[in-house]
């Protein structure tokens, strides 16, 4: 990967670092933190929820805000209980990401066990194009709630669909520790048959990914952003995702009690505690669209 530093103007004692916002689009609480976060260089990428009922806020913002890092994340579930959202594609086309109440299923595993991987191809062009048709300029692909590793021919599909579009499909450095960290934190076993795909896909890959902040408080939670800050490895290029939104009625409404975590996850970013390990550790906020021309 020091190729990789080195045509981005770095070496191997730099720490290379994607902070990354998940759900842009799910409610306007959300979009307003991404929004502000973005612009003020706080996070460095961010991807969005196509289905979701905001999703137009975002599109005109990222029409008028081309440099931004923006990507696809691609949505198979709907996880909320009184705020849920349906498919891009027409409902009769995709049945089986339906649940009984005619909505996305409401976590991964559901999906798994249900989902016809064709018509999961289907919603994931769907949600491209609509992006795409509403002018935004997509620099990759990730994957809400994990949802498109759960198996291996979801997993080709994602690929293989975002590259024929020209985008960058998120995907990690396979290792043994990486592997098991899925396992045991996310609840994906990663078949040797996905190990082999993606080892020969020729694209950038992350060495560490971080997907989980421990802490209820928000000085608890800063604390660990910091720690997960100062154990970044130099020469290996890090993506942390964080759940950014404002202390609002409107995600209080949505999310429940946890809400909060957005809220804070928000004020950490835009924390001096934060930017002063950045200049500590050599730590670059870099984002997908830099990893794909230096690639």
């Amino acid at each position: 990967m020091i190729d990789v530093f080195e045509k981005l103007g770095y070496d191997k004692n730099d720490v290379l670092l994607i902070i990354h916002a998940d759900d842009v689009g799910m409610c306007h609480s959300v979009n307003e933190a991404a929004f502000d976060i973005l612009l003020n260089g706080d996070i460095s990428s961010c991807s969005l929820m196509v289905p979701c009922p905001w999703i137009l806020e975002a599109f005109d913002f990222f029409k008028s805000n081309w440099d931004l890092d923006v990507g696809l994340h691609s949505t198979f579930t709907s996880e909320w209980k009184f705020y849920r959202w349906g498919p891009v594609t027409s409902k009769d086309k995709v049945k089986s990401l339906l649940d009984e109440q005619g909505y996305l299923w409401s976590d991964s595993l559901k999906v798994a066990a249900h989902a016809d991987p064709d018509e999961l191809g289907m919603e994931l062009e769907s949600q491209i194009t609509r992006a795409l048709r509403f002018g935004v300029n997509l620099s990759h692909i990730d994957t809400h709630m994990g949802t498109v590793y759960t198996r291996p021919d979801f997993f080709k599909r994602y690929a293989s669909i975002s590259l024929k579009h020209g985008i960058t499909p998120m995907t990690i450095r396979l290792t043994p520790k990486i592997i098991e960290w899925a396992k045991r934190s996310e609840g994906v076993t990663i078949t040797d048959d996905m190990i082999s795909f993606m080892k020969n896909l020729n694209i950038p890959k992350l060495d560490v990914l971080i997907t989980k902040i421990p802490g209820d408080e928000y000085h608890d939670r800063l604390k660990s952003f910091v720690k997960i800050l100062e154990s970044l490895e130099p020469g290996k290029i890090t993506q942390i995702i964080i759940h950014p939104g404002l202390n609002t009625e409107e995600l209080k409404n949505i999310i429940g009690s946890h809400y909060i975590k957005r809220y804070f996850d928000y004020r950490i970013v835009k924390s001096q505690d934060v930017k002063k390990v950045y200049e500590k550790k050599n730590i670059h906020l870099i984002g997908w669209k830099d990893l794909k021309k230096a690639f």
